[in-house]
């Protein structure tokens, strides 16, 4: 019969099969840097931003169930444990809709004063705040007050304070004019407002909006990102004394053609203020695009477009 290993040997034959698997696991010491959020690079991104995320719960404060969760492998955020829309994503993957996420980075410069409608959770208003830097300021336009408060407090956590202003209040085309304002309890980032009619919605409440151009600190944006869930042509008639300054350069808006009167009117109507148009690919990013292309693909989808000048 042989002679049996020693422990000594066994030990160092262990010992080498673990050296081994700790150096095939990817490791990330630090996360990408902005710059490099393309769709070249995407699925690297997606990986290590699902690598460096991380979920913590924290318990329920003023009858607010807490969540802190880390995105993009930088920043900490607030999210809800009853929503089952975005913030599951942000928990488990670190990220939420890579091709828009990839477009602000592109379009954000430092120094920019920058509208976030629909901000939500914050998630593109965290972004946004890093992309301007300590010269420039995002204003994060979210009416549900949990949401609205969340993202407050990711912007306090993240070091974002002075350059972030939460502004709970609805947007639309006319000062004081009520509006119902519906919150999904659980899937918020749906929330949407409608005309008060005199019928009150089931689990709506009123609300006075206000035009975009009704205080002087909204006059001065460089660019709008506008996810209102059909409320954005409306929100676009309140822009009339924004667009006289002629300091807008940038609006990234999400659209459903069949939502809004006129159909294309609407976005025709933003075109000859001087802004082309581009639509934001899930696959290739910022792409060219048409009013016939969007209605004769899009018509019924939501779609994120991209209007410069």
């Amino acid at each position: 019969m042989g002679k049996l290993p020693s422990m000594t040997w066994l030990r160092g034959i262990f010992a080498n099969k673990r050296r081994k698997v700790e150096a095939a696991k990817p490791t990330f010491a630090e996360p990408f840097a902005l710059d490099e959020l393309r769709p070249l690079l995407r699925r690297r991104n997606e990986h290590i931003a699902r690598a460096m995320c991380a979920t913590t719960y924290l318990g329920e404060y003023y009858g607010i169930l807490r969540v802190l969760c880390r995105v993009l492998g930088r920043y900490k955020m607030y999210v809800d444990p009853n929503d089952h829309g975005l913030s599951p994503h942000l928990m488990l993957d670190g990220y939420w809709e890579m091709s828009t996420t990839e477009a602000i980075a592109q379009l954000v410069e430092p120094g920019m004063i920058v509208g976030d409608v629909g901000a939500n959770l914050g998630y593109f208003t965290m972004l946004m705040a890093d992309l301007v830097g300590p010269e420039g300021k995002v204003f994060a336009f979210e009416p549900n007050p949990q949401m609205a408060f969340r993202a407050e407090r990711s912007a306090r956590l993240n070091g974002f304070s002075e350059r972030v202003a939460v502004c709970q209040t609805v947007l639309y085309g006319e000062n004081g004019r009520t509006v119902s304002f519906l919150m999904p309890s659980d899937e918020p980032k749906n929330a949407y407002a409608r005309p008060y009619d005199g019928e009150e919605l089931t689990g709506a409440v009123l609300l006075d909006a206000c035009r975009l151009d009704s205080r002087p600190e909204w006059l001065d944006f460089d660019m709008l990102k506008i996810d209102a869930e059909g409320s954005e042509q409306s929100i676009w008639q309140g822009m009339s004394g924004l667009l006289a300054r002629d300091r807008l350069r940038i609006i990234v808006m999400e659209v459903r053609l069949s939502r809004y009167d006129g159909d294309t009117a609407f976005l025709r109507d933003i075109m000859a203020h001087g802004f082309s148009m581009e639509r934001i690919d899930d696959t290739a990013g910022i792409v060219a695009t048409s009013l016939q292309v969007l209605q004769a693909d899009w018509a019924n989808e939501d779609v994120m477009l991209v209007f410069r000048r």
